[in-house]
This record gives structure tokens, sequence and C-alpha cells, in this order.
């Protein structure tokens, strides 16, 4: 059985897609063909199809981000879903973690993506609010937990290859819709309309290929140890996998670009392009399904192992930037008195040397409990300790580390704990 947290990474993932993808096709190829083609009422009417195309993905976008936002709360709480809804477990990981936070922005720009959409006018605006949406998953990722250095030039290539996936995947079935149009319709005006908006389409893949490409290699070589990894590991079979079916894809929107767009308008090539963008379809939707799973294993160039051996009663997380790492162990993990060991990492999982590091502990809710904030002090063994931490409440807290490695400003990092009664 897949696990339910990796279909609903696929469906959001593919929701997402293809309200951006929709919005692309609708502004940057459906648009400027109709109105070159003169084709009077069709360019309104095939416009409210393809806003209906946006609702859809939009609405099952915010659907399975509920759904993953919910699963999350409960895998950190370690109770079901229903009871995290029931009793405030998921409003706090929405309001207190990082995740939550990004949640909220995309919801923000689903719903103003629903508006802009109906406004023919505002194209500017619907492109931004598309990006936006999509290019904001990356902010959950890996990257996402850093700032500034390499960890913001590895954000800006997830952005890049996200805005790439569904510049081509995503705006597919509203090309396959237009070319299922003019077929049935089986007039020279309608031919002439699915000729030009191919030849645009196939001039957007083209570029969303070449930075899928680009952006691809560059995650791989950032998330890989190395190229023994495609078959050696579980993480790296499924980018074997993804590489696979975008070479398949390629394959298709080959075929679709040197073979049957030249012999546009005449209607089997129409029929035979529809039936290919189908095609490419059903391989998108794997390749966002192996997403999906990608996204629930850890990459095999950042294995995240704790630095000492874990009691059966401490709570544990491990944060990651590519600034910096840091394994975080407070002992017991229960409400009472206990104590927090920190272990900072560089990236390749050599000690980071610290001149200071202060732990702050927060509460879901200020009502529930103190704010904690206390100056670590370093062990002979290069880990930092901070004792006598009052915890007053169970649920999610908030770990942060204020790190002085001797650079301008302190590296921060931050991830939420579960902390038991």
């Amino acid at each position: 059985m897949i696990d339910p947290l990796i279909l609903l990474r696929w469906v959001h993932f593919a929701a997402t897609a293809l309200a951006a993808g929709a919005v692309l096709f609708l502004v940057a190829i459906a648009e400027p063909t109709f109105r070159a083609a003169h084709a009077g009422a069709e360019g309104p009417a095939f416009r409210r199809s393809g806003c209906w195309l946006v609702w859809s993905g939009l609405i099952v976008a915010v659907i399975s981000g509920a759904g993953w936002l919910v699963w999350l709360a409960a895998d950190i709480y370690g109770t079901s879903m229903l009871s995290v809804c029931l009793h405030g477990g998921a409003w706090s990981v929405l309001t207190e973690t990082r995740f939550g936070i990004v949640w909220l922005v995309r919801l923000g720009l689903a719903l103003a993506l629903a508006v802009l959409v109906q406004w023919p006018a505002g194209r500017l605006l619907q492109l931004a609010a598309a990006a936006g949406l999509t290019g904001s998953l990356a902010c959950i990722g890996h990257a996402g937990a850093s700032a500034d250095g390499s960890g913001q030039t590895q954000l800006v290539f997830d952005i890049l290859h996200l805005l790439a996936a569904g510049a081509w995947i995503g705006s597919l079935p509203a090309l396959a819709l237009l070319l299922h149009r003019a077929w049935r319709a089986g007039n020279s005006a309608w031919g002439a309309v699915a000729a030009d908006a191919a030849r645009r389409y196939s001039t957007v893949g083209v570029l969303a290929v070449g930075m899928l490409l680009a952006t691809g290699i560059l995650n791989s070589w950032y998330l890989l140890a190395g190229p023994r990894d495609l078959v050696a590991t579980g993480y790296g079979r499924l980018i074997l996998l993804k590489i696979l079916l975008f070479a398949a894809m390629i394959g298709v929107a080959a075929v679709n670009r040197f073979r049957l767009t030249p012999r546009l308008p005449f209607p089997a090539a129409t029929r035979a392009l529809e039936k290919n963008c189908l095609a490419e379809i059903a391989l998108g939707l794997f390749v966002f399904l192996s997403v999906g799973a990608l996204g629930t294993l850890p990459p095999t160039g950042h294995s995240h192992i704790p630095a000492v051996k874990l009691t059966a009663d401490a709570a544990y997380v491990h944060i990651h930037s590519s600034e910096a790492m840091a394994d975080v162990t407070i002992e017991p993990g229960r409400v009472g008195t206990a104590r927090a060991r920190i272990f900072l990492m560089h990236e390749d999982f050599s000690v980071l040397t610290a001149k200071d590091v202060t732990f702050m502990l927060t509460p879901q809710r200020a009502s529930d409990a103190p704010a904690i904030s206390r100056v670590a002090r370093r062990l002979p063994d290069g880990a930092w300790r901070v004792d006598d931490l009052p915890i007053g409440a169970p649920g999610t807290w908030t770990v942060k580390l204020l790190i002085d490695a001797g650079a301008p400003t302190p590296i921060v990092l931050d991830a939420p704990v579960a902390i038991d009664r």
C-alpha cells in the first residue's frame, strides 16, 4: 500500500502544476493565438474552459495541502489526524512552523489566483501569482531551511525546476483541450488555431525542458553523494526512475515537435497530437508520483543520523540547512525539568566550531508555558549542553538555535519538536 503522505504530495504537486500551467497557457499561448486568428467568440469560450482548469487545480491543491498539513501535525504529535484537528495540534503546526507559514502564504496565492484568472487584463498578476504558488513549494524542502549562502543558490535551483515543470507538464491539459476542440470542429479556422498554438507551446516546451535538465542535474549533484547512489539507494533509484520518465516524455515531445506539428492543421495530425499530449500527461503524473515519494525519503547526500544514541524518552530533531546542521536531543522529552544536547555540523558532517550558542524553546501558544532562552555551554567532545530546562506544557514546541560562528550575522536554525506529558 502506498504511504498516504506520498499520495497527498503527489496530488498536491500535480494540482499545483495544473493550475499554474493552465494560467501560463491561457496568457502566453491561447490568447495570442486566438487574437492572431481573429477567432471571434472562440477565444472567450476557450478562456472560460481554461479558467475551470485553473479552478479545478486550485481546489484540489488546497484540499490536498490541508491533508498534508494535518498529516504532518499527526506525525509530530504521534496521534491521529482527527485528534490533531479536534485538539488544536494542526493549528499549532499551521501557525508555529515554517511549513505552516509557507502553507498560509500559498493559500493566499491560491485565493488570489482564483480571483485574478477572471480578469483577462491582469495577465502579469496572474502569471506572478501562478509562479509564486508553484515556486513556493521549494521553501518547504531542504534548501528552504537556509536563507543565504549556498542554500540560497539551491533554493533558486529548486524554484526554477518547479517553474519549468509547471510550464511544461502543467500546461499540457490545456493544450490537449484546445487540440480536442480543434479536431471536433474540423474546420480551417480551428485548424489554424491548433497549428499556431502547437508552435507557440513548442517554444515554451523547449525552454522548459532545457531548464528542467539543467536544474535537475544541479539538484542531483546536491542531493546525491555520487552516481553510484542512482542504483545503490532507494532515494537514488527514485531519481533514476524520474530521469527515465523525463526521457520518455522528451521522446514523445520530440515526435510532437518534429513530426506532428509540421503536419498541422490536418485533422489526423491534430488528433494524433492530442493523443500524444494525453500520453505525456500520464507520464507527467508518474513523474509527480516519484516527486511525492522522494519528499518522504532522506537524500543520500544528507543522511540524518543522530550524533548520540537516543534513549526511549528523548525528544530528538535534526535541523538541516546548507549553512549548518544540528542534532538536538532533549532528555527527557516530556513535561518537567530536562536538559538539551546540541551537536553542530557543517554540510559535510564535520564539526562546526562556534563561539556561542543560544538555545531557545518556545511553546505552541504563549499561554501554555513560558518560553525558554539559555546560553549553552560547550562540552569537551565538541557538543553543547543546556541544563535545567523547565518545560511546562506538552505539545509542539519550536527549537531555535542562534549560532555565533564568527560571521557578521549569526546562523539561525529552527524546527518543531514534540514534547510528551
